[in-house]
């Protein structure tokens, strides 16, 4: 049993266990008291500003509502902000709740130790307050992270996510000397010294921003690595992977973008590095597929607030609103300030493949460019400049290469120029081109200021390719030339364009009389407007719109043709001076049609020898004119060969006017003191026109109506003449041309004559001749004759002939053919005062004939009564006639005689009565004997009559077949004293009614001229 001392030591135990106990469960309720205490009302004051003080000497100022206890996290900071709230300008930091991370073991000491901090629902918000902008900001917002404070001021941020602008970032990093990062200018709340820079800039961030939609949430992470007392130390890594995304400057498909930013170090300076790789882009400039690109940014120590870049960029397809290409690469590398994104200087290169564009394609181009800042900076610029103002303060040279380029007006197989820019003066050099079978290689240089352009160039390629580039006039000149190999062509020269702020200049107004040009052109076969040639040369000129060719050389086969050419594009006017040795058929083209008619009458043989003067105005024929002197050998004109001739010319109003021309042909010559061509009228004015020329040789070269109203009057030889006059090209009856024309043979009908001379007047429809003097068959014979050739069919006419002495036999031969026993000699006046050769019923007139010792028994109306005749007496019917005479008168083209006689020894033919001219006769004709006996005739005709009257006919029928009628007879027994022998039947036998002489037909002519 126990003893009373241990049951009281026993009861002490429970006691001081109850106390102990109940002390414990005090300290216990205390403590989950003070717990709750924390937890709902938070950590007293001297925690909390103790705690402030610790993360402020760790860099971090924070504010916040409450800071209490929580059971899971430990001590929790609630509506948590950093930096200074009080300063709207600043960025502000805050979060819903930051975890403070402890140091338990040094709290236990009461020594306030902070580890770090994990922020929740956090948030990053940077107000931007503009002028006459409504208020933005830029956000950072659902921020989860660790920042763990570690010893030596170092700052660990992990596990770092919040979403920015549609993205989920994820963020990790290392900073030294963290607290620092209070001193940092966006922390301040300073503005800077240029007021509004940073806002600006933030304003035009945030717009940007809000402008970016992603299909998909994209995933950022962001790696940032760096000590905060330097800023440039930081490395800053970060990779942004998104599906699709609309952003300001596009969309993206399928991007991958990787930004690096590495701060300097011994080797390196501080650099940025930029990978992009797309699938797909489509921007306000063009789309590109396959997209690669890195950009390098480099900074450096010597001046950090220049910026150095390099940039490769690399795209399977590019198109743009100028065209697409295949396989483009870009490479620059650039310098520029960090404030301002235009390059100080560079160099850069691109090439593409099938580049089309829609000013044409090319196989592949390369273009490389350089960009500095030029030696000499220009002092200032002015508006006239325009946009070049924005080129003025840099200094660029480029080079271009174009391969197989086609464009809807031109191809190259080659294009490569290099180019220079020196303020106010843009320079293109080594401009290189093959193209259409040949190059083209040149310079340019452009004064911006000025406004000149002054270029040279030297091409032999085929410029008719080319014409679609050109003007409609300058297509229209470039037309009229054309060559088996092209000429090659140097040119130089200069021009003013018009004023920059000019949109829509006049050219022709404006340039054009600002144009200088020189040049030499040298060209083998070709043709200007149809014209060949074989080779041809020139130096040119152009200046205050003149043209100017001073020495043009062309050759041919035949010879060569020297050129001086003025031409005035303001008045149009030209001016040539020619020294020709080659064909005028090769000006051919260059005439219309009225003006070509005389080169249809021409044929040269060889080259005519020209030296003229032309002037006038393009596009007006009218203003035409020319002079000079040509001389030529053996040419035709219709046909007719010349075989030479020369004349001095004039060329005005479309007439031509030959001074003193001359021309040969064989032993015959033509001149005169002139000759005028009138091409409009179809006329030639001769003047004072002398030589020994064929006339048919004229009228051939006249007209073919000329030839057949003059053609059945030649000359067998050429007569001497002289001429003057109007003589028709066309119409015949516009000739007003006088002959004076001494001659030798002469046929006209079936005449001919051994000599003629006389005058001949040609006016309109009338041909007169007058004082006409020629040989006539061993006679003479003068007279004159008028035709009017008006009317249609035949010509009108009249003439008064007077033939003497003519030998009858000659006469009738030419006429016959065929009659050879006709002899005698003929005088005769025949005057027919009016006439057409169309029909002989018109025929009025009246004339005398004579014969004298002549045979005529042939005609048939006389040689009908020669049997009769030598019946009476033997050889009375052949007997040779002493004379004949008859006088008559023709009315209606019917000849009327009443004392038509033919006289022999032993008797007297008489005839009366008419003979029409188209063949049939009425007439009466009878006999008489001894009538004309020598001495005694007339008295036996008295004593014996009526016996000497032997018989008288009635004659009828045609002169060539006339019909006989006896209407007396003398007794036969009268008669037998001169035929004894004879029975009275053979004396007198019937008289035939055809032509027993079997002799051609005499008269009438049936084939007489227009009949």
């Amino acid at each position: 049993m126990a003893t009373p001392a241990q049951r009281r030591f026993w009861r002490i135990c429970r006691i001081y266990f109850r106390r102990f106990r109940i002390s414990v469960l005090l300290l216990i309720v205390g403590f989950l008291v003070a717990l709750l205490y924390l937890n709902r009302v938070g950590l007293p004051d001297f925690v909390k500003t103790r705690l402030q003080e610790k993360l402020r000497e760790r860099g971090v100022d924070l504010q916040f509502t409450r800071l209490r206890w929580r059971w899971d996290q430990g001590i929790v900071a609630e509506n948590v902000q950093f930096g200074r709230t009080h300063e709207p300008t600043s960025p502000k930091f805050s979060a819903r709740q930051a975890r403070v991370q402890m140091d338990y073991s040094a709290f236990l000491k009461l020594q306030f130790q902070v580890n770090g901090l994990v922020l929740r629902q956090g948030e990053f918000v940077w107000q931007l307050a503009g002028t006459n902008v409504p208020p933005r900001e830029i956000a950072v917002t659902n921020i989860q992270s660790e920042l763990r404070l570690l010893p030596g001021d170092l700052w660990e941020l992990d596990r770092f996510h919040a979403r920015f602008a549609g993205a989920n970032i994820e963020l990790a990093g290392v900073i030294t000397n963290a607290s620092a990062v209070r001193a940092w200018k966006i922390f301040q709340g300073k503005k800077p010294a240029r007021p509004g820079t940073t806002e600006h800039r933030l304003q035009k961030l945030a717009d940007t921003l809000e402008r970016i939609h992603f299909s998909t949430t994209p995933d950022l992470n962001l790696d940032i690595r760096g000590d905060a007392l330097k800023p440039q130390s930081f490395a800053v890594r970060l990779k942004i992977n998104t599906p699709d995304a609309q952003t300001p400057w596009g969309d993206i498909q399928n991007a991958l973008a990787r930004c690096s930013l590495l701060p300097a170090t011994n080797k390196n300076s501080s650099h940025a590095e930029i990978i992009l790789e797309a699938a797909g882009a489509q921007t306000r400039w063009g789309n590109a597929t396959n997209v690669e690109m890195q950009l390098d940014l480099f900074s450096t120590a010597a001046d950090p607030d220049r910026v150095e870049a390099k940039m490769d960029l690399n795209a399977d397809e590019i198109a743009t609103r100028w065209g697409n290409s295949a396989n483009a690469h870009f490479t620059a590398e650039w310098i520029h300030a960090i404030t301002n994104a235009i390059p100080l200087s560079g160099h850069g290169e691109l090439r593409a493949e099938n580049t089309r564009t829609r000013w044409g394609d090319a196989r592949r181009v390369e273009i490389s460019g350089k960009l500095s800042a030029p030696e000499t900076p220009l002092a200032s610029t002015d508006e006239s400049w325009w946009w070049w103002t924005n080129l003025a303060p840099f200094a660029l040279d480029w080079t271009c290469d174009l391969r197989d380029v086609i464009s809807p007006k031109l191809a190259f197989h080659k294009l490569a120029f290099d180019g220079k820019w020196r303020a106010p003066e843009l320079t293109l050099t080594n401009i290189s081109s093959e193209l259409y079978g040949g190059i083209f290689e040149g310079a340019a240089k452009l004064n911006v200021a000025s406004r000149e352009l002054q270029f040279s160039n030297t091409m032999d390629f085929d410029a008719q390719k080319i014409a679609p580039l050109l003007t409609e006039h300058s297509r229209h000149w470039l037309s009229q030339f054309s060559w088996k190999k092209p000429p090659v062509a140097r040119a130089e020269g200069s021009l003013i364009l018009p004023a920059w702020t000019n949109r829509h200049p006049d050219l022709h107004l404006e340039v054009q009389p600002t144009v200088k040009m020189a040049g030499h052109v040298q060209a083998g076969s070709g043709a200007f407007r149809g014209m060949p040639f074989d080779s041809a040369q020139l130096h040119f000129s152009y200046s205050n719109l003149l043209w100017r060719i001073p020495d043009l050389v062309a050759t041919r086969p035949e010879g060569s043709l020297k050129l001086f050419h003025r031409g005035n594009d303001r008045t149009h006017d030209y001016y040539f001076r020619v020294q020709s040795s080659v064909s005028p058929e090769i000006v051919r083209p260059l005439l219309d049609e009225r003006q070509q008619r005389g080169f249809d009458m021409v044929t040269f043989s060889n080259a005519p020898q020209v030296q003229a003067e032309i002037w006038g105005q393009w596009n007006n024929h009218e203003s035409i004119g020319a002079k000079g002197f040509i001389s030529v050998t053996n040419f035709q004109i219709k046909g007719e060969t010349i075989g030479a001739a020369q004349t001095g010319f004039e060329y005005t109003n479309g007439f031509i006017l030959c001074l003193a021309p001359r021309a040969e042909t064989g032993a015959q010559h033509a001149s005169a003191a002139s000759l005028g061509i009138d091409i409009p009228a179809r006329k030639i004015y001769l003047t004072n026109g002398v030589g020994t020329l064929d006339p048919m040789i004229i009228y051939r070269m006249i007209s073919s109506n000329v030839v057949r109203i003059m053609e059945p009057y030649h000359f067998l030889q050429p007569p001497s003449a002289h001429v003057e006059g109007i003589i028709p090209m066309h119409d015949p009856f516009d000739a007003d041309l006088h002959f004076d024309i001494t001659g030798g043979e002469f046929e006209w009908w079936k005449f001919k004559v051994p000599h003629v001379e006389g005058r001949v007047d040609w006016v309109g429809h009338h041909l007169t001749l007058t004082n006409i003097q020629a040989g006539f068959y061993g006679g003479t014979a003068s007279g004159s004759a008028e035709f009017d050739f008006l009317h249609d069919p035949g010509v009108d006419f009249g003439f008064d002939l007077l033939a003497t002495d003519a030998n009858l036999h000659s006469l009738m031969r030419d006429l016959t053919k065929k009659t050879d026993r006709l002899e005698g000699r003929l005088t005769t006046h025949l005057k027919i005062t009016r006439a057409n050769s169309a029909d002989l019923a018109t025929v009025q007139g009246e004339g005398k004939v004579s014969l004298r010792d002549g045979l005529i028994w042939e005609i048939p109306i006389f040689g009908v009564f020669s049997p009769v005749l030598d019946s009476i007496v033997p050889g009375l019917g052949s007997s040779r006639a002493s004379e004949g005479s008859a006088s008559f008168i023709i009315t209606n083209g019917v000849a009327r005689s009443d004392d038509l006689e033919i006289r022999a020894s032993m008797m007297r033919l008489q005839y009366q009565g008419t003979m029409d001219l188209k063949g049939p006769v009425n007439a009466r004709v009878q006999a008489e004997l001894l009538r004309d006996t020598w001495v005694v005739g007339r008295a036996i005709s008295l004593v014996f009559w009526p016996v000497t009257k032997i018989f008288e006919y009635k004659i009828t029928g045609t002169l060539n077949q006339p019909k006989t009628e006896p209407l007396f007879f003398l007794p036969k027994i009268v008669l037998l004293p001169f035929h004894p022998l004879r029975s009275m039947k053979e004396l007198l036998p019937e008289i035939p009614n055809s032509n027993p002489t079997n002799a051609p037909p005499i008269f009438p002519p049936q084939n007489f001229p227009g009949k």
